[in-house]
């Protein structure tokens, strides 16, 4: 069993002394009700003489429920401490107790009477809140620092891995963009070498692409998934230089949870894709193997067709993304992560940014381009871009961290700030900074809306917990017919006919 730190025996020193004193207030207020506002008129006509008294109450329907609520909190407290380690979480609900009686303590003070009493409850009960929050999180510093951007450390940068270049180009022919990337970035050059150091024959030689299309949710909302033209474009490319061994993977995704017809064959054939080409179309998912990456994420698991590819490309769309700025080559590898449920494991167990660096570990990546001929901005981008944004650009290049630091600059984002983009901070940390040659347009995309910083650091938080993010995000998505709503208990029904005429905004082309 692992030992307790010496903060979790703080929180659960705090968790002790709590409990008692929650039952002895709580038992204090059903007893001895109208002493305890005759004290506090009494301190008022003292300190605050010029306050109102608290009338004396003699009915007992609200002092029932406020000892109930006592009670509750007092167990809440009790089990807490039992075990610290595994039941951290019933803080929690204390903390939602405390801030709410502390809150409308404060309003019913000053929209309706300056009682003493009400502001006595904003002021205790306020420091309650505070007072546990800061053991809570304390006790909860390394579930902080691995589960969310709070508390990181400034990630420590090894010196620089040499030059490399990376090719931005805008215009009106999306193939003829395409060509001039390939050619520019010395693509073929790199697939060659890269040939030549597996000793295979070109048609055991392995190339993979993954392209970003399992969040999208509507074929019409082409801003959403990588243009599936540009993908088979591409591989036409390779094919045509002798290589035949190609394939498309993706891995399924937490929409799976809401919506029929989410594996990805189904949703790759929905949009434009076919396996009667020169390709083929993998589902790691469903083809997962165990796998052992050693170091912090160990055991876990893996699709075969991406752990044996000789060539890795990352062909990712240019989106906005709501916990981590954008997603662009490196957060589309966290789409090889393997497991359904990315909300529940990647999410809540682990997280979603160190498991894909350690992923690029085992499996590098070995040539990236950014689909942004449309694009998603704004603060859903990642799922659904209501008037997506004709950017008219790719970008490519051999080094992914060097395409997303171009990526991130053209949306107006600082990529060598730490808390910018959670991946590209971490492989840098991981690889090393390159030394980029940026060829090509060079602006920044306008118009262009990133996510405000507010919204990233909520849901920062929120996400963690796991039944009640699952809940509210099969409520606030929507798809097309073709992906029906998997029928669920009527709360979530109910949820999502009120949000019916919110998510229509953003949704244009899906059944609500």
């Amino acid at each position: 069993m692992i030992e307790v730190t010496r903060e979790e025996k703080h929180l659960k020193t705090f968790m002790v002394i709590s409990a008692i004193t929650y039952l002895v207030v709580g038992f204090a207020f059903v007893l001895m009700p109208e002493q305890i506002l005759r004290a506090f008129n009494l301190i008022s006509r003292i300190i605050t003489p010029s306050f109102p008294e608290t009338p004396i109450s003699v009915e007992k329907f609200w002092l029932s429920m406020t000892f109930s609520m006592m009670m509750t909190i007092a167990a809440l407290c009790y089990i807490a401490q039992h075990n610290i380690r595994k039941n951290k979480g019933y803080v929690i609900p204390l903390l939602i107790s405390k801030s709410a009686s502390a809150l409308s303590a404060l309003c019913f003070f000053i929209f309706s009477a300056r009682y003493l009493a009400y502001l006595g409850i904003f002021i205790v009960d306020g420091s309650i809140f505070w007072i546990t929050l800061f053991f809570y999180i304390k006790a909860n510093k390394a579930f902080f620092e691995a589960q969310t951007a709070y508390l990181r450390k400034k990630p420590v940068i090894p010196k620089s891995t040499g030059p490399t270049t990376v090719v931005a180009l805008k215009g009106d022919d999306k193939f003829e963009l395409l060509d001039r990337i390939l050619d520019q970035t010395g693509f073929s050059e790199i697939l060659d070498r890269r040939f030549k150091e597996t000793g295979k024959s070109k048609e055991d030689f392995s190339v993979v692409i993954k392209p970003n299309f399992m969040y999208m949710h509507a074929k019409k909302d082409i801003s959403t998934y990588t243009d599936p033209e540009l993908v088979e474009a591409l591989i036409n490319k390779i094919a045509e230089r002798g290589f035949p061994n190609i394939t498309i993977v993706e891995a399924q995704s937490t929409l799976g949870n809401y919506y029929q017809n989410r594996e990805v064959v189904k949703v790759a054939e929905y949009i434009g894709y076919s396996t009667n080409k020169n390709y083929r179309i993998v589902d790691l998912t469903e083809e997962m193997v165990p796998y052992d990456y050693g170091g912090r994420l160990g055991k876990h698991v893996v699709g075969p067709t991406w752990r044996d590819a000789d060539f890795r490309i990352s062909f990712a769309k240019n989106k906005t993304h709501v916990f981590c700025h954008y997603t662009l080559t490196l957060k589309n590898i966290y789409g090889t992560l393997p497991m359904q449920n990315k909300l529940k494991e990647y999410h809540t167990k682990r997280e979603y940014d160190w498991p894909t660096i350690e992923t690029l570990k085992h499996f590098p990546v070995h040539f990236g381009l950014i689909d942004a001929i449309y694009s998603a901005d704004g603060q859903f981008g990642v799922i659904v871009d209501a008037k997506p944004n004709h950017t008219k650009a790719i970008i490519g290049g051999e080094n992914l961290m060097a395409v997303d630091w171009v990526g991130a600059k053209k949306m107006g984002l600082d990529p060598d700030d730490p808390k910018v983009g959670r991946f590209l901070p971490l492989a840098l940390e991981a690889f090393g900074k390159p030394e980029i040659n940026w060829v090509g347009d060079r602006s920044v995309y306008d118009p262009w809306e990133n996510v405000s910083e507010f919204f990233i650091q909520s849901l920062d938080i929120i996400e963690e917990a796991y039944a009640f993010s699952d809940w509210w995000f099969s409520g606030l998505t929507a798809m097309d017919k073709y992906f029906a709503f998997k029928k669920r208990a009527w709360p979530i029904l109910i949820l999502r006919k009120l949000l019916r005429p919110f998510k229509r905004l953003f949704f244009r082309y899906d059944y609500l």
